[in-house]
C-alpha cells in the first residue's frame, strides 16, 4: 500500500425511519405484500396448528350436519336447513379459533419475539401470512365438507334449488372466528388462550342457539325453537330465498374479520407509522361495518318469508314463484308443488278416506291445494278452507320438525314409541295418517258440520270413524276457529248415535248428509232424528 495512500472512505448508512419502523423491502411495493410475505405463507401452510384440527373437524361435520341433514327428506328446501341454522359453523369455529389463538401466541412462547422483530418483514405482514394460513385450512375444509354436503344431495336426485347464500355466510364467519383467535393470540399470548378462546367460542354460539331478539339474529347459528325468524323448511320452493338477513350478516362479520385484521398491525413493532395509521384505518373501517350491521338488524321485520330488512330489500323477492302443481285424487283432487311430487301418492292415499266421505257435499271442499309455511315453527300440518267454490289450503311442514317428530301412533298401525325421519314420515300412509288426517278432517269436518249442538258432536264422531280418524288423535285439531272441539265422551247418547251413524253404509250416510247437511249444520236436527 503506497504511503500516500488516505483512509478508505465508508459508505454512510442510511438512516432509519422515525419509530423504529422499516423500509419496503422493494421500493412502490406495500410491505404486506412482497415476495418474502408470499414465501411466508407457503411456509405456514405446511406446519400450520390448524392443519391437525382439520381431522377433527370434519368428524364433527359429518357426526352433527352431514348425518342429521342426510336423514332429512330428499329436498334441497329441507336437506339443507340444518345448514341454514349454522350447524356447520357450529362445528368449525371452535376448532378455527382455537388453532388461530395457538398460532398468534406462538412467537411469546417460544420466546423468539425479539428475533422475528428485527427480521426485515414487517410484522404485520408476518402476522397476515401466518392468519392467511391458519384461516386457509379452516376455510379450504369448511368448503370442501359443504361441498360435499351439496354434492351428495344432487347426487340423491333431490328436488328444488340449493341456497347459496348460507355458504357463505358460514364461510366468513370461519374468517371472522379465525381473525378473532389470531388477534386474541397475539394480544394475550398464554398457552390457556387458545382453549379458552375455543371453549368461550362454543359456549357463545350455544347460547345463541338459546336466545331470542332481533339483535341475535347476526349470530350465524340460529335455533328454529327461539329465533326471531327460524329458517322455514320450504324456502325457495314458493318463494325465493330472501338474501337481506344473509346480506346484514355478511356486513356484520365481515367487519369484525377486518378490525381483528387491523389490530394486528397498530403496534409499534409492526412497521413504520404510515403503515400503523394504514391498520388503524382498517381498523376504523371494520368497527364502521360492525356498526352499520347492528343498525340494519335493528330496523329489520320478520315476514312470512323471512327476514327483511328495508335498505336491503329487493321488493322481487316477495313475488311468488310460478309453477305448475302436481295432482291426484279419486274423488277430489289433491294438488302439491312439484317439489313434492314424490309424496303425492302417500298424501291422497292418507286423505283419501276422509274426502270420500265429503265429496259432493254442499260446502264441501272442490279441491286440495298446498300453501307456503306460516313461518320456520309451523306444525306437521295446517289446513283452512277459504273461497267459494270451497278450497282446503293444506300448509305441509316436511323438513326439519318432521324429522324431529315423535307422537302418539295409531294401535296396530306401526310398533308403538316408533321414532321416524322425515323421509320416513312423509312416505308412510300411516303416519300421515296418523298426523295429517286429523288436521284435516277437523277443518273440513267442523266447517260442514259444526260442533256445538249434541247431534252435531254426533255426526262428526260417526264421519272421523267412517274416515278412520283416530279419536285419541283429536287433540291434533283440538283449536278449529279459535274454539274447541269436543266429542261426546263414551256411554252417552251422543256417542251411541255417533257409533250407529258410522256403522251406516257408505252410501247411505252420504245420501243422508247430502239431504240435511244444511239443517244439521243450523242446528235443527236432534239426536233421534239421526239415522
Amino acid at each position: 500500500m503506497s504511503a500516500t495512500s488516505g483512509p478508505v472512505p465508508v459508505p454512510a448508512l442510511a438512516p432509519e425511519p422515525a419509530g423504529g419502523g422499516r423500509r419496503s423491502l422493494r421500493p412502490g411495493i406495500p410491505d404486506v405484500l412482497t415476495p418474502a410475505a408470499g414465501r411466508l405463507l407457503r411456509l405456514e401452510l405446511r406446519r400450520n396448528a390448524m392443519m391437525w384440527m382439520v381431522p377433527l373437524a370434519l368428524l364433527a361435520f359429518w357426526l352433527d350436519t352431514y348425518r342429521s341433514s342426510m336423514a332429512l327428506s330428499p329436498l334441497w328446501s329441507s336437506r339443507t336447513l340444518i345448514l341454514r341454522q349454522g350447524a356447520a359453523v357450529d362445528d368449525f369455529a371452535p376448532f378455527a379459533v382455537g388453532a388461530a389463538a395457538w398460532v398468534g401466541g406462538r412467537d411469546r412462547r417460544r420466546g423468539v419475539v425479539e428475533q422475528v422483530d428485527i427480521t426485515p418483514l414487517p410484522r404485520w405482514a408476518g402476522r397476515l401470512a401466518t392468519w392467511g394460513a391458519t384461516t386457509g385450512w379452516a376455510l379450504g375444509a369448511y368448503l370442501a365438507c359443504v361441498g360435499f354436503l351439496y354434492g351428495a344431495i344432487a347426487w340423491k336426485g333431490a328436488a328444488g334449488s340449493p341456497p347459496w347464500w348460507p355458504v357463505v355466510v358460514g364461510a366468513v364467519a370461519l374468517v371472522a372466528c379465525s381473525s378473532l383467535g389470531f388477534a386474541l393470540g397475539v394480544l394475550v399470548p398464554s398457552r390457556f388462550t387458545a382453549p379458552l378462546v375455543a371453549v368461550v367460542t362454543a359456549l357463545a354460539l350455544r347460547q345463541t342457539l338459546r336466545s331470542g331478539g332481533r339483535y341475535v339474529l347476526l349470530s350465524p347459528v340460529a335455533s328454529p325453537a327461539y329465533s326471531l325468524a327460524p329458517p322455514k323448511a320450504d324456502a325457495g320452493v314458493f318463494y325465493p330465498y330472501l338474501p337481506d338477513l344473509s346480506l346484514t350478516q355478511l356486513v356484520f362479520l365481515s367487519g369484525l374479520a377486518v378490525a381483528a385484521v387491523g389490530v394486528l398491525g397498530v403496534q409499534a413493532v409492526c412497521g413504520r407509522p404510515g403503515l400503523r395509521s394504514l391498520a388503524a384505518g382498517v381498523v376504523a373501517m371494520g368497527l364502521a361495518s360492525c356498526g352499520t350491521a347492528v343498525a340494519l338488524i335493528g330496523s329489520a321485520r320478520v315476514e312470512a318469508n323471512g327476514v327483511v330488512v328495508s335498505a336491503l330489500h329487493d321488493a322481487a323477492d316477495d313475488r311468488p314463484l310460478s309453477y305448475v302443481p302436481v295432482c291426484g285424487g279419486m274423488t277430489i283432487q289433491v294438488c302439491l308443488h312439484p317439489v313434492y311430487r314424490a309424496y303425492l301418492p302417500t298424501l291422497t292415499t292418507a286423505l283419501d278416506p276422509l274426502l270420500r266421505e265429503v265429496a259432493g257435499l254442499p260446502g264441501a271442499p272442490v279441491r286440495l291445494d298446498q300453501v307456503a309455511l306460516t313461518d320456520g315453527r309451523s306444525p306437521l300440518a295446517e289446513a283452512t278452507m277459504t273461497g267459494a267454490p270451497p278450497v282446503l289450503h293444506l300448509a305441509l311442514n316436511i323438513g326439519y320438525d318432521g324429522a324431529m317428530w315423535v307422537g302418539p301412533i295409531p294401535a296396530g298401525k306401526v310398533p308403538p314409541g316408533q321414532c321416524c325421519t322425515s323421509q320416513q314420515m312423509w312416505t308412510s300412509v300411516p303416519h300421515v295418517t296418523a298426523q295429517v288426517l286429523p288436521t284435516v278432517a277437523g277443518t273440513v269436518l267442523d266447517r260442514l258440520v259444526g260442533h256445538n249442538g249434541q247431534a252435531q258432536q254426533a255426526v262428526l264422531e260417526g264421519v272421523l270413524r267412517a274416515a278412520g280418524v283416530s279419536l285419541d288423535s283429536t287433540s291434533f285439531f283440538a283449536q278449529v276457529d279459535g274454539s274447541q272441539i269436543v266429542l261426546p265422551p263414551p256411554g252417552t247418547p251422543a256417542y251411541a248415535a255417533g257409533e250407529r251413524f258410522a256403522a251406516l253404509p257408505p252410501a247411505e250416510r252420504h245420501t243422508w248428509l247430502t239431504a240435511h247437511l244444511t239443517e244439521l249444520r243450523s242446528g235443527h236436527i236432534t239426536l233421534e232424528e239421526l239415522p
